[in-house]
């Protein structure tokens, strides 16, 4: 008797002192009071309570009144029990309760059979408080592997009274261990509407990766109609999955969609893809392909693959949502080899590009490096505090129309950092070689011409530091800034352009050596720059409060060197530039960028946005971007609980030059502990002519039943900073 009671409770316990699965979505199930573990008799012990008993020793046991089996934190209650030790059949009737610290189940019969080990329970009813999920069942049986198996069941993770989704179905096997359930001839309902049925189905039932089926994502948009997206996740490895999603668009057809992701000891990425074959609307087939894998090759190597193409440069017009998709000009393709050590560092690059914009010419096209060969070395800690530094890169350029052909750099560079008590001095002289070895040239044009130029630059920089306010409770640094550089001028209108732009002037720029980006051009100067930093921060915990930048530079000389189409400038100074970010409090948020002509008394540049986030589901962003001549925009994002359960989120980007909205999405959400409904419609550019679109999608999300797709999470997340941590 005693041995098939601890056989018993042993079986509908197996684990129960293992750590619960982490919790998911699903209304809080409340648990009653845990019972409080024996101290005072050994963890093997049971405790059997009744009041009437008959026990004959040589058949069956018979209890007649209320009895009570409990062992450790694990009980068992029920009206009457009957024990057969000839067929090992322990059989409990009225008012079954068995209940652990994450587990409930109550019924009208149960039985158990020793030899066999199977549990079993009529008319029942199943509360797992870890998960959180209910239901019931006619009969329940529990294998000792921790596997329930439920027939005419039904499941949800919603509260108790409020069976607002439900799975029905003929049978229902819930495996603890894996959770993984299995259902067959299931239903799923919602608000008692069927919207599902499947002879058979599985789903996870906690944190854990399942392969099957994900929400669907519902939507209608001008240019590819009424759309239906299912995907199917497979959960192939701990270490690999993927995604399957037919694509219905109804004035496009079917597109399939895949995403395989990987993560081995030395290599992790992504390959993922598009295909719709024979467009409704162009007659042609169009695909899409990414693949992204960085690996390591030993100790110190590193390689790395990125790369996506198109079939055709309107795919993303045509087929893809949002403003940045749409004005892509040109597709990456790059394969790298990396080596570092605390010495060198070096790169092997081949780089192509897939341009989308059909208006650039074929002497705008960019050109594919066909190989990159960049090494580079650092030697501190040299006798006196020098340092030597190495950059070396060659390259071939390549592309079908204009000058083609070999350019190698050679930069060494000696710097001396000093420490004069609060002020730090680093001077350094690098001596640039450029050489060029050129196909394609024009009649007239040199096929090898050169550069030679050294590179001085003496920077002065130090860090003040002072405590005020009460008890020192601030803490404010003034970092002031100044470097000269001077580079001699040498004529380079015979060199090509390869890869070399003027980027906007900023805070970024304002210290460098060369007022261009690439190799191709070494800007002749000299100039003072000349910077100053402020910070103030709180001394209990140093999170920073307030930081501000302000700088320009002064130059000495005209800048006669120029790419083509620029002009030589006798300008004596840059613009003021300027950069303020505001911690307020734990609500606010500000940044501030400013760029100031004083020649011609304008501004150039101007950036604002504020974050308000009172809360965690409370964001709102105000932003305004200025550029002179070509671009003033305003953009509101942020989401808002708007009244019990529902939320608001949405975006406004308006360009104001173009009088134009850019793009825009307004969505509501709808959510309880155990489903929410998504409806997000979104107006944005199709092409870079400013064609736009309109689309509306519609998402349900049955908390504890699977997962949604990414599309609308992925759009909203991008648009409102702050809502992926929401």
């Amino acid at each position: 008797m005693r041995r098939a009671l601890l056989i018993l409770l042993w079986a509908t316990a197996t684990g129960a002192a293992e750590p619960a699965p982490a919790p998911v979505y699903g209304c809080a199930i409340p648990a009653p009071e845990p019972l409080a573990p024996r101290t005072d008799v050994a963890a093997d012990i049971v405790d059997v309570l009744s009041g009437d008993a008959e026990v004959d020793l040589n058949g069956p046991a018979i209890f007649r009144d209320r009895l009570v089996l409990r062992r450790d934190d694990i009980q068992l209650g029920a009206d009457g029990a009957r024990y057969d030790r000839n067929s090992g059949e322990f059989a409990l009737s009225g008012n079954i309760d068995l209940r652990n610290a994450d587990t409930w189940l109550g019924g009208d019969s149960a039985s158990y059979n020793t030899e066999s080990g199977l549990f079993r329970i009529d008319a029942a009813e199943f509360e797992l408080y870890t998960l959180p999920a209910r239901g019931s069942a006619d009969r329940i049986t529990l294998e000792e592997t921790r596997v329930l198996t439920l027939k005419d069941a039904t499941y949800t993770s919603c509260a108790r009274g409020k069976d607002d989704w439900l799975l029905r179905a003929g049978s229902l096997s819930i495996d603890r261990e894996t959770g993984v359930a299995t259902a067959r001839n299931a239903r799923l309902e919602f608000k008692g509407v069927p919207i599902l049925y499947s002879p058979w189905l599985t789903y996870p039932v906690d944190g854990r990766r399942r392969s099957g089926l994900l929400l669907p994502d519902f939507g209608s948009g001008g240019q590819r109609g009424v759309e239906v997206a299912v995907p199917y996740y497979f959960n192939i490895a701990p270490n690999y999955d993927a995604t399957l999603t037919p694509h219905y668009m109804s004035k496009r057809g079917l597109l399939a969609r895949g995403e395989f992701r990987y993560l081995s000891a030395s290599s992790t990425g992504v390959l993922d893809g598009e295909f719709l074959p024979n467009d409704d609307v162009t007659g042609e087939d169009r695909a899409l392909v990414h693949w992204y894998n960085q690996s390591r090759l030993g100790t110190r190597w590193r390689a790395t693959v990125d790369g996506t193409e198109v079939s055709d440069s309107a795919y993303f017009e045509d087929l893809s949502t949002g403003l940045g998709n749409a004005s892509q000009t040109h597709l990456r393709q790059r394969v790298d080899f990396e080596y570092f050590d605390n010495t060198w560092s070096a790169l092997l690059r081949i780089e192509d590009y897939q341009t989308l914009d059909d208006s650039l010419t074929d002497a705008e096209q960019p050109y594919q490096r066909l190989p990159q060969v960049s090494v580079n070395g650092y030697w501190p800690d040299n006798p006196l505090g020098i340092e030597y530094r190495l950059q070396t890169d060659l390259s071939y350029f390549n592309r079908d129309t204009g000058t083609t052909g070999l350019r190698a750099n050679l930069r060494p560079q000696v710097a001396l950092p000093v420490r004069i008590g609060p002020l730090s001095v680093d001077s350094s002289v690098a001596f640039d070689y450029t050489a060029y070895s050129l196909d394609e040239t024009a009649a007239d044009a040199a096929q090898s011409p050169s550069r030679s130029l050294p590179i001085y630059s003496v920077s002065l920089a130090t860090l003040l530091e002072r405590a005020w306010g009460k008890d020192g409770a601030w803490l404010q640094s003034i970092e002031p800034r100044v470097q000269f550089v001077h580079v001699p001028y040498e004529d380079q209108s015979d060199m090509p352009v390869f890869d070399t732009i003027q980027p906007d002037f900023d805070v970024v720029q304002l210290f460098r050596t060369n007022r261009y980006v690439g190799l191709d051009r070494l800007g002749d100067t000299d100039q003072l720059n000349i910077g100053i930093t402020t910070r103030l921060m709180r001394s209990a915990d140093g999170s920073q409060v307030l930081t501000a930048t302000v700088g320009e530079t002064r130059y000495l000389s005209t800048r006669d060197v120029t790419l083509p189409g620029e002009q030589p400038t006798d300008d004596d100074s840059s613009d003021y530039i300027a950069e303020l970010g505001m911690n307020i409090n734990n609500r606010w948020n500000l940044d501030l960028g400013y760029q100031w002509d004083s020649d011609e008394n304008v501004t150039r540049m101007a950036e604002a946005r504020v974050m308000y986030k009172p809360a965690e589901n409370k964001i709102v962003n105000l932003s305004y971007r200025f550029r002179r001549d070509s671009l003033r925009e305003i953009d509101i994002t942020g989401t808002w609980p708007i009244a019990d359960r529902w939320s608001f989120v949405g975006r406004y980007d308006y360009s104001l030059l173009d009088n134009q909205v850019l793009e825009s999405f307004f969505g509501l959400e709808y959510s309880t502990c155990c489903w929410g409904l998504r409806l997000v419609t979104q107006r944005h550019l199709t092409s870079r002519d400013g064609d736009s679109d309109t689309a509306i999608t519609l998402q349900l999300l049955l908390k504890g039943f699977g997962s949604p797709g990414s599309r609308p999470e992925q759009l909203l997340g991008r648009g409102t900073l702050g809502y992926d941590r929401y």
